[in-house]
C-alpha cells in the first residue's frame, strides 16, 4: 500500500469558501426553519448533511482527491462556521421576534409520545415526567451576550466534528464508488 495521492491543496480557494458556504447554509436552515429543525433531532442528520453536500461540491465541481482527513477539515470548518452563525441568528430570532428555533419541533415529538402512551397507566409516570420537562424547556429564558458566546463556542465545537464526519462519509462513498467502477 502506497501513500494516498490527495490535492487539497489544489483545491483554489474559492473553492473552499464556497463549500464552507454551504455547509453554513445548510447548517442554518436546518437549525432555524420551523419543522426542517426535526433533521437534527435524528442524530443531528443535518448538520451531517452539511458536511456531506459541502464536500461532495468540493470534490465534484472541482475534480480533487481528498483524503479522509481533508474532508474531515474541510466539512469541520463548516461546522465551526455554521454553528457560529446558527447560535448568532437563534439568538437574534429569540430577542428581535420571539422565535425560539426547535420549539415546534420539540412540540411535535412530545405530542406523538403522548399520542402512543394514551391508555397506557404504567407510562403515567413517564409522562408526567416529560410533561414536566417540555415545561421546562419551553419556559421563557433571557439570553446575556455571555450566553451567546458560550453557545458560539459550544455548537461550532460540536457542529465541526459532526459536519467534519459527513465531510468524510462523502469521501467514503466517494472512494467505494469509484472502486466499483475499476
Amino acid at each position: 500500500m502506497g501513500a494516498e495521492q490527495t490535492n487539497f491543496s489544489s483545491l483554489p480557494l474559492s473553492g473552499k469558501l464556497t463549500a464552507i458556504a454551504i455547509g453554513v447554509g445548510i447548517i442554518l436552515v436546518t437549525t432555524t426553519v420551523p419543522y426542517l429543525t426535526l433533521l437534527n433531532d435524528f442524530f443531528f442528520f443535518g448538520i451531517f448533511l452539511a458536511g456531506m453536500v459541502a464536500v461532495y461540491y468540493a470534490v465534484i465541481s472541482f475534480q480533487v482527491r481528498l483524503s479522509y482527513n481533508e474532508a474531515f477539515l474541510l466539512g469541520s470548518f463548516g461546522g465551526i462556521a455554521g454553528g457560529m452563525f446558527s447560535e448568532a441568528i437563534g439568538y437574534l430570532l429569540m430577542e428581535l421576534a420571539g422565535y425560539r428555533p426547535g420549539t415546534e419541533s420539540l412540540k411535535l415529538l412530545v405530542d406523538w409520545a403522548r399520542s402512543m402512551a394514551a391508555g397506557k397507566p404504567e407510562l403515567a409516570a413517564q409522562m408526567r415526567e416529560l410533561t414536566e420537562m417540555e415545561a421546562f424547556v419551553l419556559a421563557p429564558v433571557e439570553l446575556t451576550l455571555a450566553d451567546l458566546f458560550t453557545g458560539m463556542l459550544q455548537s461550532s465545537i460540536f457542529y465541526g466534528a459532526i459536519a467534519g464526519l459527513g465531510g468524510m462519509f462523502t469521501v467514503l462513498r466517494l472512494k467505494r464508488q469509484a472502486a466499483k467502477r475499476e
